[in-house]
Protein backbone atom coordinates (compact mmCIF):
# COMPACT_ATOMS: atom_id res chain seq x y z
CA UNK A 1 0.00 0.00 0.00
CA UNK A 2 1.38 3.41 -0.95
CA UNK A 3 2.22 5.81 1.85
CA UNK A 4 -0.29 8.59 2.45
CA UNK A 5 1.36 11.90 1.61
CA UNK A 6 0.42 15.26 3.13
CA UNK A 7 1.14 18.40 1.11
CA UNK A 8 3.40 20.72 3.13
CA UNK A 9 4.54 23.32 0.59
CA UNK A 10 6.30 24.22 -2.63
CA UNK A 11 9.87 24.87 -3.70
CA UNK A 12 10.51 28.30 -5.23
CA UNK A 13 14.04 28.10 -6.66
CA UNK A 14 17.53 29.11 -5.54
CA UNK A 15 18.41 31.21 -2.51
CA UNK A 16 21.94 32.52 -2.75
CA UNK A 17 24.85 30.89 -4.54
CA UNK A 18 25.44 27.72 -2.50
CA UNK A 19 22.47 25.61 -3.54
CA UNK A 20 19.96 26.62 -0.88
CA UNK A 21 16.36 26.33 -2.06
CA UNK A 22 13.61 28.84 -1.20
CA UNK A 23 10.44 27.14 -0.03
CA UNK A 24 6.94 28.12 1.02
CA UNK A 25 6.29 25.59 3.81
CA UNK A 26 2.99 25.25 5.69
CA UNK A 27 4.05 23.61 8.95
CA UNK A 28 3.85 24.89 12.51
CA UNK A 29 7.17 23.22 13.37
CA UNK A 30 9.83 23.58 10.67
CA UNK A 31 12.07 21.05 12.44
CA UNK A 32 9.65 18.43 11.08
CA UNK A 33 11.36 18.99 7.72
CA UNK A 34 14.34 17.15 9.18
CA UNK A 35 12.70 15.02 11.87
CA UNK A 36 9.79 13.70 9.77
CA UNK A 37 11.57 13.83 6.42
CA UNK A 38 12.53 13.27 3.79
CA UNK A 39 10.33 15.55 1.70
CA UNK A 40 8.72 13.66 -1.18
CA UNK A 41 7.65 15.01 -4.58
CA UNK A 42 4.63 13.74 -6.52
CA UNK A 43 7.06 11.88 -8.77
CA UNK A 44 8.44 10.05 -5.72
CA UNK A 45 11.76 11.90 -5.52
CA UNK A 46 13.01 12.09 -1.93
CA UNK A 47 14.69 15.28 -0.73
CA UNK A 48 16.51 15.16 2.61
CA UNK A 49 16.55 18.56 4.33
CA UNK A 50 19.73 18.99 6.40
CA UNK A 51 19.13 22.56 7.56
CA UNK A 52 16.54 25.34 7.33
CA UNK A 53 16.62 29.07 7.92
CA UNK A 54 14.21 31.93 7.36
CA UNK A 55 14.60 33.69 4.02
CA UNK A 56 12.15 36.58 4.43
CA UNK A 57 8.66 37.16 3.03
CA UNK A 58 7.36 34.06 4.81
CA UNK A 59 9.77 31.75 2.97
CA UNK A 60 12.43 29.36 4.21
CA UNK A 61 15.82 28.58 2.71
CA UNK A 62 16.43 24.81 2.78
CA UNK A 63 19.72 22.99 2.54
CA UNK A 64 18.90 19.76 0.70
CA UNK A 65 21.32 16.86 0.56
CA UNK A 66 22.93 16.66 -2.90
CA UNK A 67 21.81 20.15 -3.98
CA UNK A 68 24.93 22.32 -3.96
CA UNK A 69 24.65 24.64 -6.97
CA UNK A 70 22.30 27.36 -8.15
CA UNK A 71 21.53 25.27 -11.25
CA UNK A 72 20.48 22.27 -9.16
CA UNK A 73 18.29 24.51 -6.97
CA UNK A 74 16.69 26.03 -10.10
CA UNK A 75 15.78 22.51 -11.21
CA UNK A 76 13.53 22.16 -8.14
CA UNK A 77 11.53 25.34 -8.82
CA UNK A 78 7.78 24.77 -8.73
CA UNK A 79 7.82 21.30 -7.16
CA UNK A 80 5.19 20.54 -4.54
CA UNK A 81 6.60 18.73 -1.52
CA UNK A 82 4.94 16.27 0.82
CA UNK A 83 5.68 14.40 4.05
CA UNK A 84 4.54 10.86 4.79
CA UNK A 85 1.53 11.09 7.11
CA UNK A 86 2.78 8.29 9.36
CA UNK A 87 5.84 10.40 10.25
CA UNK A 88 3.75 13.19 11.84
CA UNK A 89 3.79 13.07 15.65
CA UNK A 90 0.62 12.02 17.45
CA UNK A 91 -0.61 14.74 19.81
CA UNK A 92 -3.20 14.15 22.53
CA UNK A 93 -6.49 16.04 22.08
CA UNK A 94 -5.55 17.21 18.57
CA UNK A 95 -6.70 15.99 15.18
CA UNK A 96 -4.96 16.28 11.85
CA UNK A 97 -7.47 17.57 9.31
CA UNK A 98 -6.83 14.71 6.88
CA UNK A 99 -8.14 12.33 9.57
CA UNK A 100 -11.61 13.91 9.24
CA UNK A 101 -12.17 12.71 5.67
CA UNK A 102 -14.79 9.95 5.71
CA UNK A 103 -16.14 10.91 9.13
CA UNK A 104 -19.90 11.44 9.59
CA UNK A 105 -21.16 14.97 10.24
CA UNK A 106 -23.91 15.05 12.85
CA UNK A 107 -26.68 17.56 13.53
CA UNK A 108 -27.71 18.90 16.93
CA UNK A 109 -30.00 15.89 17.35
CA UNK A 110 -27.14 13.46 16.68
CA UNK A 111 -28.51 12.38 13.28
CA UNK A 112 -26.18 12.11 10.30
CA UNK A 113 -26.20 15.09 7.91
CA UNK A 114 -23.53 13.73 5.61
CA UNK A 115 -19.91 12.66 5.40
CA UNK A 116 -16.70 14.68 5.10
CA UNK A 117 -15.63 14.21 1.47
CA UNK A 118 -12.52 16.41 1.55
CA UNK A 119 -10.69 19.21 3.29
CA UNK A 120 -10.47 22.38 1.20
CA UNK A 121 -8.14 25.31 1.76
CA UNK A 122 -10.04 28.58 1.38
CA UNK A 123 -8.63 32.11 1.73
CA UNK A 124 -10.37 32.36 5.12
CA UNK A 125 -8.91 29.07 6.33
CA UNK A 126 -9.59 25.36 5.98
CA UNK A 127 -13.10 24.01 5.49
CA UNK A 128 -14.90 20.68 5.35
CA UNK A 129 -16.43 19.63 2.07
CA UNK A 130 -19.47 17.71 3.27
CA UNK A 131 -21.29 15.28 1.00
CA UNK A 132 -24.99 15.60 1.83
CA UNK A 133 -28.09 14.23 0.11
CA UNK A 134 -28.34 17.64 -1.63
CA UNK A 135 -24.76 17.52 -2.94
CA UNK A 136 -21.45 18.91 -1.72
CA UNK A 137 -21.53 21.75 0.82
CA UNK A 138 -18.58 23.69 2.26
CA UNK A 139 -18.45 24.23 6.02
CA UNK A 140 -15.71 26.39 7.60
CA UNK A 141 -13.71 24.67 10.32
CA UNK A 142 -14.53 27.16 13.06
CA UNK A 143 -16.11 26.54 16.45
CA UNK A 144 -19.09 28.69 15.42
CA UNK A 145 -19.99 26.19 12.68
CA UNK A 146 -18.76 22.76 13.75
CA UNK A 147 -17.51 21.23 16.99
CA UNK A 148 -14.74 18.69 16.52
CA UNK A 149 -14.55 16.17 19.35
CA UNK A 150 -15.37 12.50 19.53
CA UNK A 151 -17.72 13.33 16.65
CA UNK A 152 -18.20 16.19 14.19
CA UNK A 153 -21.30 18.06 15.31
CA UNK A 154 -22.69 21.00 13.36
CA UNK A 155 -23.87 24.06 15.33
CA UNK A 156 -26.97 26.12 14.52
CA UNK A 157 -24.87 28.45 12.34
CA UNK A 158 -23.39 25.42 10.60
CA UNK A 159 -26.90 24.14 9.85
CA UNK A 160 -27.66 27.48 8.20
CA UNK A 161 -24.64 27.07 5.92
CA UNK A 162 -25.58 23.50 5.06
CA UNK A 163 -29.23 24.65 4.65
CA UNK A 164 -30.56 21.35 5.94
Amino acid sequence: MAEKLVFVGALKGPHGLKGLVKANIKLDDYDMLMDAGPLVTKEGRKLKVTKWQTAGQGLLALAIEGITTVEQAEGLHGLGVYLERERFPEVDDEVYLDELVGEPVLGLDGKSLGVVAAIVDLPGGPALEVETLDGLKVLPIEDEFVVIGETLQVTELGLEILKL
